[in-house]
């Protein structure tokens, strides 16, 4: 007969009384962190460093914008201690995937806390409009050249949600199709929107008088449309409370009764200066050397939270690696401050409004998304050609893991150098076996930003 120890029944009913929190608490093992881009996974490694197994979900070499996780994703996701992402604007497939699963398990850092996102279209009015010290109550006008008849203007949800819950409009008879014809109706559109508006609603009409319209949104259905009567063919500006790209979803938002386009011939802003397909938010937060500080910091919180033993190694990594940030974007601060030229020239989609913004920089892009699958009008690569030419620039920039076609065309026509700006949404296989980190992309940019802008 086996002789039973006395110390089982000891160690049991000590176990038995122990707190569930202690016996649940990390001791030895590492955090599991799962970051969806390439910052946010790169800010992890250096603030976990060997306390934690840090994984990029977003596999390298691909496009981030049009990536949604794969049933193994979510597996890996529910399974890890901590799950990085950038919020809701850049990864809309977040919260409804967090939905499913246990609460707390994974803990979900949102690294766009505590961080003022920019509407898409607050990088075009900061250098744009705001430069001429003009006032509008409206945010973009466009020209048209319009045959009598009937047409339809949309705003869609995009990602589920509408930019805001309704829009107010004007629509005036001008003298001509370009931007003069803006201006001589502007003064007009800008006292009527100091007015009471005429409420319409879905599939409601509208036509050319001087009348303020409100568009009041059903956010029950998709899209909300209305119709634009049009009395007698000629010139036409339209005047919106909006950017009417925040609303953009699968199709164009201005079409006629055969269901075609309807482009503007001119526009304020300019073609180039805006984008859309992010809710009416840009999430390219990491861009500023600020915002990158402040997401460290909520990384690291959230490291404490699930591994409180650790908490001041954490603390400890994250203010040195803070302090390496700050460090480089005093260096962009000082070494972009006196450039021969202020305008950044970027063929590709657009990432950097929140860099430009940070370091007084303009831009122009040719594509009115972030949307890789966006494609942009040869009237906008038109004129990127004309302020390449007319700027005297030698440098336009493309993106990182897509094909340069349209910065490509642009190079050809003006003999200008293709450069690399690398927006470190995600690297290559081959950089990522190097250890390229994000501090070494951002480094590279400025070098190629110092020579293309030519600064002293």
């Amino acid at each position: 007969m086996t002789k039973k120890n006395p110390w089982c029944a000891f160690i049991i009913l000590f176990l038995i009384g122990l707190p569930a929190n202690l016996l649940a608490q990390k001791t030895d093992s590492k955090l599991f962190v799962i970051a969806t881009l390439f910052p946010t996974y790169d800010f992890a490694k250096q603030i976990g460093q060997d306390k934690a197994d840090v994984t990029l979900l977003l596999p390298p070499g691909v496009e981030s914008h049009t990536y949604e996780p794969k049933p193994s994703d979510i597996a890996r996701i529910s399974k890890s201690d901590v799950f990085i992402y950038t919020g809701e604007f850049m990864e809309p497939w977040a919260k409804d995937l967090l939905s499913g699963m246990a609460p707390g398990k994974p803990l979900a850092v949102d690294t766009s806390k505590g961080i003022e996102l920019m509407k898409e279209t607050d990088h075009t009015h900061a250098h744009g409009r705001a430069e001429t010290g003009e006032d509008h109550p409206f945010e973009w006008a466009g020209v048209f050249d319009l045959k009598k008849g009937t047409y339809r203007w949309s705003f869609s949800a995009v990602n589920g949600k509408y930019a805001d819950m309704a829009i107010r409009m004007a629509v005036l008879k001008t003298t001509s199709g370009n931007a003069a014809g803006i201006e001589s109706v502007e003064k007009t559109a800008k006292n009527l929107f100091d007015t009471n508006p005429l409420v319409k609603k879905d599939w409601e009409a509208i036509s050319p008088a001087i009348v303020l319209y409100q568009i009041t949104f059903d956010t029950s259905k998709p899209v909300t449309s209305v119709l634009i009567e049009i009395p007698e063919t000629g010139p036409y500006a339209i005047f919106a409370e909006h950017m009417p790209y925040e609303f953009e979803g699968k199709e164009h938002f201005f079409k006629d009764t055969f269901d075609a386009d309807v482009e503007p011939l001119a526009e304020e802003p300019p073609a180039g200066g805006h984008h859309h397909h992010h809710g009416g938010k840009d999430p390219h937060i990491w861009t500023d050397l600020v915002n990158c500080q402040k997401m460290v910091d909520t990384i690291a919180e959230s490291f404490c939270e699930k591994d409180s033993s650790n908490c001041d190694f954490y603390r400890s990594n994250a203010g040195a690696f803070k302090a390496k940030l700050a460090d480089l974007d005093q260096r962009f601060l000082t070494g972009l401050a006196s450039c021969k030229h202020k305008t950044l020239i970027y063929g590709g989609h657009f990432a950097f409004g929140y860099f430009a913004a940070r370091y007084g920089l303009d831009h122009v892009s040719p594509y009115r998304g972030f949307s890789p699958d966006a494609e942009p009008t040869p009237k906008a690569i038109s004129e990127l050609i004309k302020t390449m030419r007319d700027s005297g620039m030698t440098v336009i920039y493309y993106e990182e893991l897509l094909d340069p076609k349209v910065a490509r065309v642009i190079a050809e026509e003006t003999g200008a150098k293709l450069e690399l700006l690398h927006g470190a949404h995600n690297i290559s296989k081959k950089d990522l076996a190097k250890g390229i980190s994000y501090l070494d992309i951002m480094e590279e940019n400025l070098v190629k930003l110092r020579a293309g802008l030519e600064c002293q």
